[in-house]
């Protein structure tokens, strides 16, 4: 009885080790703009934050529930999940705002969905993407 105890506590720290330990090492920049090499990258700004869950009882960026995370034109170390990028981009007068989906898993960065100038309501646009991926 005991060891069969032992075994279950070991192998349930097993997995939990192996969830913290899956991540990978990238450079922000240079892996958004070989997906999108015309993007202006952070010309105005912009932020990267992961995506755990979702809250519609908000139609607006609060709604895409995570945290912010450093990115930039450095390595850093990313773990797989969903991440949302802004991008900030002067247009004219204006300034513009990009929001790209990706999902990070087995060693790559695979773009979702995308909301170009993104205006009220934008978050909403990206509801089914995150859907699927959660």
């Amino acid at each position: 009885m005991l060891s069969q105890f032992i075994y279950m506590f070991i192998k349930t720290k097993l997995k939990i080790k192996t969830r913290i330990l899956v991540n990978m090492i990238i450079n922000w920049q240079e892996e958004i703009t070989r997906i999108d090499p015309e993007m202006k990258f952070r010309a105005e700004g912009g932020w990267l934050k992961t995506i755990e869950k979702l809250d519609k009882s908000v139609k607006n960026g609060y709604s895409l529930v995570g945290d912010f995370v450093k990115a930039g034109d450095f390595e850093e170390n990313y773990d797989e999940g969903i991440y949302l990028d802004c991008n900030k981009e002067k247009t004219g007068r204006k300034t513009q705002q990009d929001y790209r989906l990706f999902r990070f898993r087995d060693g790559k960065v695979r773009l979702l969905d995308m909301v170009i100038d993104g205006e009220n309501g934008w978050a909403v646009d990206l509801w089914d993407a995150v859907e699927d991926e959660l």
